[in-house]
């Protein structure tokens, strides 16, 4: 039996633009869509057919592998999102990660927007976490059948676009209340 998994989206379409390294006012133009009206497409669960066809049709990708994508396959490696499945695994919270670097939550978030780590990220990582240093370089080992890595993927970058949407209100809060 298996357990039904449903791809949100928007957080998928996000992943793919990290992942290609594609520049989202670029993007936005090819779309005929405004940034603004981009990052709304971000928070969708479901985009409608031919919304998602012209959206997909600028990367480009096709439906299916879009559908089936598996940001762990080929070379590139996205560190971000690499560390986020080894702290789902090892139980640990971002605050927690924040406490242990010495970082502020806002720098443990560009972590995991990182694709790639620099040599004293790694190294930090190496001796807080005890984080091998190859499991940037092939993470072989998370991958299994029914791919939960990707879905615990999609589901992370939903909330992000969920945190990003509560920091903007309590700056424009703040502004108002300043008055």
């Amino acid at each position: 039996m298996s357990v039904p998994y449903y791809v949100h989206a928007g957080a998928r379409l996000r992943r793919i633009l990290r992942q290609k390294q594609i520049v989202i006012l670029h993007y936005a133009k090819k779309t005929g869509l405004t940034p603004q009206g981009l990052y709304r497409y971000f928070s969708l669960a479901a985009i409608k057919r031919e919304k998602l066809d012209i959206l997909l049709g600028a990367i480009p990708v096709t439906l299916e592998d879009f559908c089936n994508w598996d940001s762990l396959e080929g070379n590139s490696w996205h560190h971000g999102e690499l560390l986020q499945l080894y702290l789902a695994k090892q139980k640990i919270k971002d605050e927690q990660l924040a406490a242990q670097l010495q970082l502020s939550m806002n720098e443990v978030h560009e972590w995991l927007d990182s694709a790639a780590f620099n040599p004293v990220q790694l190294q930090q990582l190496h001796q807080q976490l005890d984080l091998p240093y190859g499991y940037f370089m092939g993470p072989h080992a998370i991958k299994q059948e029914v791919n939960w890595a990707e879905a615990y993927l999609d589901k992370c970058m939903e909330v992000q676009q969920y945190i990003r949407k509560v920091n903007t209100l309590e700056r424009k809060i703040n502004i108002l209340e300043a008055r």
